[in-house]
């Protein structure tokens, strides 16, 4: 379903694919590959770039996009931006070919506090009515981050809540100035930690709040103390524990 121009929710960010229905054969033939995964701009770096490339042996048309990124009721939202320009932002790819994309700012200007965005690159199916079967269609949202001159460390405090639905939810605020990534979800102590979510668990903005349903017993959680990694630390540490709601 296309986005408008209202802010909606994107519950699992990263690497997507989405179905559509088309040639399977053709599938197998195409290959998107975007890099790197993320990007960086400092405080005075007005542009940066990514490489999208099609490794597979047909062609693929491809479309890039940028929305404006926060986080609201604990859930991820993007919005369109005007902040950050894309070139081209269409292209096709012919089998083994790369093409360079620009990401410019718009404001020269170093932001006041940490600025994050999502650019979305998709590969747009090829409609053939002789063709059956299912195509898998990729699609990329790389986190891109616009740094201040100066910016306060991500500082972080989790709790376990419950769900309108039942369901207990790691709920972790950050009042720091940075974000904050989180991986490799635990539980138990730090001697001995126990993964409940391995892999990317997802971020936290700055001054914002996010949500993660855990798909564990209630009972488990109780008195909890949950660790993870922090913007790809070696070791899981503890999560600082937020204060009782009231």
């Amino acid at each position: 379903m296309p986005m408008t121009a209202r802010a909606r929710p994107w519950r699992r960010l990263g690497l997507a694919c989405a179905l559509s229905v088309l040639s399977s054969s053709l599938a197998m033939a195409a290959s998107l590959q975007v890099a790197p995964t993320s990007l960086q701009l400092g405080p005075r770096q007005n542009a940066d770039a990514l490489w999208i490339s099609n490794s597979g042996t047909a062609p693929v048309q491809v479309q890039v996009r940028v929305y404006r990124w926060h986080q609201q009721g604990g859930q991820d939202q993007l919005t369109p931006t005007d902040d950050l320009q894309v070139s081209p932002p269409m292209q096709s790819l012919a089998a083994g070919q790369q093409q360079l994309v620009r990401v410019v700012r718009s404001d020269p200007q170093a932001p006041a506090q940490q600025l994050a965005y999502r650019v979305i690159v998709d590969e747009l199916p090829t409609l053939d009515p002789s063709r059956t079967g299912m195509q898998f269609v990729l699609r990329y949202s790389l986190p891109v981050f616009v740094q201040p001159v100066e910016a306060s460390p991500a500082k972080l405090q989790a709790r376990q809540i419950t769900l309108d639905d039942g369901r207990p939810a790691l709920e972790v605020s950050n009042a720091g100035g940075a974000y904050a990534q989180l991986a490799d979800l635990a539980i138990g102590s730090p001697e001995r930690p126990q993964t409940v979510h391995p892999g990317m668990l997802g971020y936290v903005l700055g001054g914002q709040t996010m949500r993660w349903p855990l798909d564990l017993p209630p009972a488990r959680l109780v008195g909890a103390t949950f660790m993870a990694r922090i913007n790809g630390e070696s070791a899981q540490t503890p999560l600082p524990v937020a204060p009782p709601a009231r």
